[in-house]
């Protein structure tokens, strides 16, 4: 900014050196509208974007049009804005001069010609010029007013002390009154610049200060004081753009570059066809016409570390670039390639290195020792064996797409974006992962694998490097142990259902065998006796156990247990790594857990490989008490649980299974548990000890015996007596007689709903009263839905094919219930009660003085009866002496004349509303259901729901009377599951009644529900 302060950049070469960005695009034409008021221009832009991304450049850019009307002709054509605009005038102060004697006002007033008028603002002391004296001396000819790279001014302000404040308070202030008075001329266009992610925090809180204070000073329309500009549009193709302007003087014509994209598509065709990436061609064609000469991904790659803190973006990649083509063209590598790729940076060039350690300075040791180093370097030498340059290239793009240091970004790039950037006509990527990311992964000692499958480099070596070196060091013994604690941890019983022990090379005595746990004994291999791959020693102690069928060997050949024994010692070296990382407190979302993870399978497979070799059979008890040996192949087939594979194995040798649900599992524990095969009964404990004694008996789950004994006594196969089982065919089940009350008449007859079920026999008949049923009384007519009119009924079933097969007698009798109705005659009160049901031989007691009816002064009832001025409660009993049969005693309390009305009901005792509430649509079903929720202590009784499905082919009912009641969660849940049965159709329910904790609570859910108080209608 300086240098073209003082007029030494020359305008026609700077234009045809530099690429004119649509954001110059932007700044040139808005500036030049406003200044010239031909159009809807700005007064004052804002360059955003980190150091080196063209701010300055951009600057200069409208400088040098401002100042020469014939460049500007020359340089916009047909594109100028303003072509009657004449020559402006161009001032400005650049951030980085901090000596600035007058301040940037100072040194804006001099470039003006004008230092005397604001010579009262500088001397004696700094003060901040305000709006109208900016407008002062901003007046005139057009002008174009720069103020670059404020923050290190800003910052630097804030130790120069000015009168009792410093230099940032007043320049803030000078600045805001900058803003107000531009924002209010037609003759200036300010443009600033921030350094917006750069170390200037407080010099760029300051400049927003500015902005700020400015803000609330303007009274015009628009309250924005700057247009944001940014330079160089990061995401676009101007990148390409601004290096082919900067780079070269021509490049190829447009029919050479069609041919060298057409050339990559179809390399990147035959890529996809090998199922190495999903990336479309055509989009790779488009791409390379507009980024020709450089491969289109530079720009990705390059975006990774672009806001690195110090890298300048545009600027930075211009020079790291100029380098590379330097280097292509100087060892004539350019006259072999079509594109330069991301890849073409010669690491082992010392200013090509320099430059990339700069932007990332912790990847020093990274490139030196498995990127490039004369040759040296891990990568290198796999080229070297390879024949190829595939791995160092795959290499430097992984190591650039790691360059980034800003907070929180991506690092890395996944397989399918290495083949489509190292794909190009003749490269052969068919082996790349096998020769080159595989290696790459076991070589590299800084590389390193992301959640999400991403590679990339990190200034920490690798766990794949500290196995090396950690398992070369361990002792022995520690070897043995981890052996140990791996054999367990492979075999450890999951499942629990063929073996429930491990003991992993134990000594004899150690073993000790359970009743109903079976052990897995894994052997160490090589020893064989009588044809068994296990010691006599151990077929000996074998043969002294009483519980010989709860005993597994797994063994095999000594010949490759060393390979077990390495193994070993790997998985001991990544326990040691893990035990560091732990040490160290590493975070649990370092992508160090997930290399370890990845090692550990790896490892875990190479375990897994010895281990099929080392233990390939399995020693179990067989028939006539003797062992048996079988192969058995640790495949794992994806797990790391040897169990599935000791499961599999016995299972087809048909010493373990599964079916233990069929009949054929009873039949053969009926067979070789009971003893022989006349023996009816047995205890218990000696059929569980027979399945671990008898050899004969297969393995299963522990709990297989005591589940079979549930299901053979829920499906009558056994029964249980005391601790014995004895098993069947029993003789058949007697008839009986099932007897539910589904719903009650509280008003009319007061008939009850029976459903009546004969249980074991087909037919079921009754009598009324005390006479006693027999087979040819009256069949029940409706058995699903009995009208029970009279007191007493009597039923029986009966086998009409076998008449010796008839029920025990059942009973019912009716529950008596009393409604009363009080009749205010003006002078006095009536009281008519009604028993229910209405049958004959019911009688009704009652008292007028409080006293129970079952007292000697009770009157019996003969019809409606005046109530005596003095009684205050009525209580009144219905009778039936002939079966019993009593009903509550109903307490009736009389209103006093002279007293409130209010409800005759006790409000601290509970209370029960015995008015039948019929919902017949979902919706009233659902809101009562929610007002029982919302109640929460309102219980309902003698509850029927139906649900029905929408077509009406399907429907389900449920008839409850518990005597408890049913809290709104139980109510809730019936509707629900009921409703899903129908495929969600609609619901109906009845309740008989509703309880309530107390009577004041009764009174609410009636005023909450809209209901009217009927003291008939209550029971407390």
């Amino acid at each position: 900014m300086d240098t073209f302060l003082k007029g030494q950049v020359h305008g026609t070469d700077f234009f045809r050196e530099n690429y004119f960005t649509a954001g110059m695009e932007t700044l040139v034409d808005r500036s030049f509208r406003h200044l010239s008021g031909t159009g809807a221009g700005s007064s004052v832009f804002l360059l955003s974007q980190a150091m080196g991304g063209g701010k300055t450049h951009s600057m200069i850019a409208l400088g040098l049009l401002a100042k020469d009307p014939e460049l500007r002709n020359s340089v916009l054509g047909d594109k100028n804005p303003a072509p009657k605009l004449g020559r402006c005038r161009v001032a400005g102060f650049n951030g980085r001069s901090t000596d600035a004697a007058g301040g940037i006002w100072g040194s804006i007033a001099e470039q003006l010609g004008k230092a005397q008028m604001f010579a009262s603002y500088v001397s004696p002391l700094l003060s901040a010029p305000g709006p109208e004296a900016w407008k002062q001396l901003l007046g005139g000819d057009p002008l174009v007013l720069f103020l670059d790279e404020l923050p290190p001014y800003l910052e630097y302000a804030v130790a120069v002390p000015v009168g009792n404040a410093d230099l940032s308070v007043v320049t803030t202030a000078a600045l805001a009154n900058l803003f107000v008075a531009v924002a209010d001329m037609d003759n200036v266009c300010l443009v600033l610049s921030d350094l917006a992610g750069t170390n200037f925090s407080v010099g760029q809180s300051s400049l927003q200060a500015a902005f700020n204070r400015a803000i609330q000073g303007i009274t015009s329309e628009s309250k924005r004081i700057a247009v944001p500009i940014t330079p160089v549009n990061p995401n676009g193709d101007e990148l390409y753009h601004i290096l082919r302007k900067r780079l070269f003087e021509t490049v190829a014509p447009d029919n050479e570059i069609k041919r060298i994209a057409e050339a990559y598509r179809e390399a990147l065709r035959e890529a996809q066809k090998m199922g190495l990436t999903t990336t479309t061609p055509e989009s790779l064609y488009t791409r390379i016409i507009d980024s020709y000469p450089f491969h289109p991904d530079l720009r990705e790659l390059v975006g990774k570390f672009k806001e690195n803190d110090g890298f300048q973006q545009t600027r930075g990649v211009i020079r790291l670039m100029q380098m590379v083509v330097s280097s292509l063209w100087n060892s004539k590598k350019a006259d072999g390639i079509d594109l330069i790729h991301p890849y073409d940076m010669n690491l082992n060039l010392d200013e090509i290195a320099s430059e990339v350690r700069t932007i990332n300075p912790s990847l020093s040791e990274a490139i030196a020792h498995d990127v490039a180093h004369g040759g040296d370097a891990e990568v290198e030498q796999i080229d070297l064996a390879n024949g190829n340059s595939d791995a160092s290239d795959a290499a430097r793009l992984i190591l650039i797409a790691s360059l980034s240091t800003t907070p929180g970004a991506i690092h890395g790039l996944r397989e399918y974006q290495l083949v489509d950037c190292l794909q190009r006509p003749g490269r052969d990527l068919s082996t790349f992962k096998a020769n080159v990311l595989d290696k790459l992964a076991t070589r590299a000692w800084y590389l390193h694998n992301s959640a999400d499958g991403r590679l990339f480099f990190k200034n920490q070596q690798n766990l794949a490097a500290k196995l090396r070196s950690t398992a070369l060091s361990l002792h022995a013994e520690t070897v043995d142990r981890m052996l140990r604690e791996h054999l367990e941890a492979y075999f450890s019983p999951s499942m629990r259902d063929c073996y429930q022990v491990i003991k992993v090379l134990p000594p004899l005595d150690e073993v000790q065998v359970e009743l109903d746990k079976t052990t897995l004994v894994i052997v160490r291999p090589g020893g064989q006796a009588n044809q068994l791959p296990i010691s006599s020693d151990w077929q000996n102690w074998w043969g002294q156990q009483q519980y010989k069928n709860r005993v597994l060997f797994l063994t095999g050949s000594r010949d490759t247990f060393q390979k077990v024994l390495d193994s070993a010692r790997q998985a001991r070296a990544l326990q040691s790594i893990e035990d560091e990382l732990r040490s160290e407190n590493t975070p649990s979302d370092d992508p160090q857990w997930r290399a370890l993870d990845a090692l550990r399978d790896r490892v875990g497979l190479q375990f897994t490989a010895a281990l099929k070799e080392a233990f390939d059979q399995i020693v179990y008890p067989s028939i006539n008490s003797a062992l048996r040996t079988t192969g058995t192949d640790l495949s794992f087939a994806g797990n790391q649980n040897g169990e599935a594979t000791i499961r599999n194995t016995l299972e087809g040798a048909q010493k373990f299974t599964t079916k233990i649900d069929d009949d054929s599992f009873r039949s053969r524990a009926e067979a070789r548990l009971f003893g022989s095969e006349a023996t009816k009964t047995v205890l218990w404990a000696d059929f569980k000890r027979a399945a671990a004694v008898n050899t004969n008996w297969p393995l299963h789950k522990i709990s297989a015996l005591d589940d079979l004994k549930a299901e053979c006594i829920r499906r009558d196969h056994w029964r249980e007596e005391g601790n014995h089982i004895r098993r069947g065919p029993f003789p058949p089940p007697m008839p009986e007689v099932a007897i539910r009350e589904l719903s009650v008449q509280d008003d009319g007859d007061g008939i009850t709903y029976l459903k009546i079920e004969p249980l074991h026999a087909p037919t079921v008949v009754y009598e009324t009263g005390s006479a006693e049923p027999t087979p040819a009384s009256t069949s029940v007519p409706t058995p699903t839905r009995f009208e029970a009119t009279g007191l007493r009924y009597r039923f029986l079933a009966h086998d009409p094919e076998d008449l010796a097969r008839c029920s025990p007698i059942k009973d019912w009798t009716a529950k008596l219930r009393l409604k009363y109705q009080i009749h205010d005659r003006g002078d006095h009160y009536e009281i008519e009660l009604v028993a229910l049901p209405k049958a004959n031989g019911i009688v009704i007691h009652y008292t007028t003085d409080g006293s129970a009816p079952t007292n000697a002064g009770r009157a019996t009832y003969d019809g409606k009866f005046r109530v005596p001025a003095s009684s205050r409660v009525v209580c009144a009993m219905a009778v039936c002496s002939e079966y019993e049969l009593n009903s509550e005693t109903i307490r009736i309390a009389i209103p006093q004349r002279g007293e409130e009305a209010r409800p005759l009901i006790d409000a601290a005792r509970p209370a029960r509303w015995k008015q039948q509430t019929k919902l017949d649509d979902p919706g009233a079903v659902w809101d009562i259901i929610q007002r029982l929720e919302t109640a929460g202590s309102v219980r309902a009784y003698d509850i029927s729901i139906t649900a029905e499905s929408a077509d009406g082919e399907q429907n389900a009912d449920y008839s409850g009377a518990m005597q408890a009641g049913y809290d709104a969660a139980a109510v809730k849940a019936l509707a629900e599951r009921l409703q899903a049965l129908v495929s969600d159709g609609s619901v109906r329910m009845t309740i008989g009644s509703l309880g309530f904790a107390t009577g004041q609570a009764l009174l609410d859910w009636l005023k909450s529900t809209n209901q009217q108080f009927n003291a008939a209608m209550v029971s407390q």
